[in-house]
């Protein structure tokens, strides 16, 4: 499996970070970078692209550890093992390598001065070579990939590697905004999934910022695991309806899928996106109309959910019948017939048959009698508890001469 950055983001992003450690007083890798990218510019133009190329992804995997933060994301959502990090020991030349490396000096021999002398006539002649086009790139090609006798290998845990050994390649791409980030899984029916994820270059600049980097990572990575899942059976349903209908529903479906999602990473201990309280209040922005005690139930029983499917999940945002039956059962107090006049945002009014996101529940409640004789005579088996939107409301008001 391979874990791929785009060049685009590794340039934002490195650019991003080192400007904001600059503004800080932290000038040290900001330095090094420029001693490295400014002579690229010295250089013919056609060559330059791949110079800076490597600068950055030199930056981003190694100097900076970007790109740790997505190994991180992936260990806490199971997709990757996680990592035992062992000190890797700096092995002492031998002296049959002598000759390729240079000159050893065995334990209680200094060497001889011919020996010191001719060290140092080689150290001089390669202080003196001419620098050019050739020794720029070759310094490039050097320092993506640096060795570092104390640098840390990374060891992978036994663990199960059921998602790691399905995966081809997880490629992390820049959004252009907030609306283009997050998660898909390619070539599943294939059998050979790669992971795409989107994410702003900006989430990468601030250091402080890296929790929320990290809790972005997670949840997003959490989706693509279900996309994967055979459990969960992910697939392109097609949903029915006018395309006001249709963003409705995805948009329910993909509240109730963040809750599933932000819930099993709260048992886990792992910090979503979201905490539950504020998943609840965007639960409850969308089915107010439900009664309190039955919107706590079914939020509760979603949240509890240990395991859900694709197809339920989507039942359930395109079908209140299904929210509410699945999780809460009806009683005295709360009826079939009372679910029958829960107007949610975007359900069709009765009278103009338009997706509504602001209704009159009750117009007997706020109207004249003679608005409520209006609306009968076009609709005769509508009744107050229909409701409307606040437009027809409005338009027969004003027909009825009372507004």
């Amino acid at each position: 499996m391979k874990i791929n950055y785009s060049p685009q983001l590794m340039e934002e992003a490195v650019f991003r970070h080192l400007n904001h450690m600059e503004r800080s007083g932290m000038r040290a890798d900001y330095d090094e970078y420029h001693s490295l990218a400014d002579p690229i510019y010295e250089i013919p133009e056609d060559d330059r692209e791949e110079a800076f190329a490597k600068v950055n992804e030199l930056f981003f995997r190694e100097k900076l550890a970007l790109g740790d933060h997505v190994l991180m994301a992936l260990e806490a959502c199971g997709l990757i093992p996680k990592r035992q990090k062992t000190p890797q020991k700096a092995l002492a030349p031998s002296v049959e390598s002598a000759g390729e490396s240079g000159v050893a000096v065995a334990e209680g021999d200094e060497g001889t001065n011919e020996d010191l002398e001719k060290t140092d006539t080689e150290s001089e002649s390669s202080e003196d070579a001419p620098s050019g086009e050739t020794e720029l790139i070759e310094t490039l090609d050097d320092a993506s990939a640096p060795v570092d006798e104390d640098k840390e290998e990374i060891q992978y845990e036994e663990e199960e590697r059921t998602y790691e050994e399905k995966i081809k390649e997880i490629m992390i791409k820049r959004a252009i905004n907030k609306v283009d980030e997050g998660s898909n899984v390619l070539n599943r029916v294939s059998g050979l999934p790669v992971i795409e994820m989107r994410v702003l270059a900006s989430r990468f600049a601030n250091p402080e910022e890296m929790e929320e980097l990290g809790s972005f990572l997670i949840h997003e990575f959490m989706h693509a695991r279900d996309m994967m899942d055979p459990e969960f059976d992910y697939e392109d349903a097609f949903i029915p309806g006018n395309p006001s209908m249709k963003n409705l529903i995805t948009a329910r479906f993909k509240l109730l899928w963040n809750i599933f999602v932000d819930s099993r990473l709260a048992r886990k201990k792992i910090r979503s996106v979201l905490t539950k309280d504020a998943r609840y209040r965007e639960f409850d922005n969308y089915y107010r109309k439900i009664p309190e005690q039955q919107r706590k139930g079914i939020f509760e029983g979603l949240w509890n959910a240990e395991k859900l499917t694709h197809e339920e999940l989507l039942s359930m945002a395109t079908d209140l019948e299904t929210l509410i039956s699945t999780y809460i059962d009806y009683s005295e107090e709360f009826t079939e017939e009372d679910r029958e006049y829960i107007h949610l945002q975007g359900s069709p009014c009765p009278l103009c048959k338009f997706p509504t996101y602001n209704w009159v529940d009750d117009p007997e409640s706020v109207c004249d009698e003679m608005v409520i004789e209006a609306i009968q005579i076009d609709f005769p088996d509508w009744e107050s508890k229909d409701g409307g939107c606040d437009r027809c409301i409005e338009v027969y008001e004003l027909r009825a001469g009372t507004s």
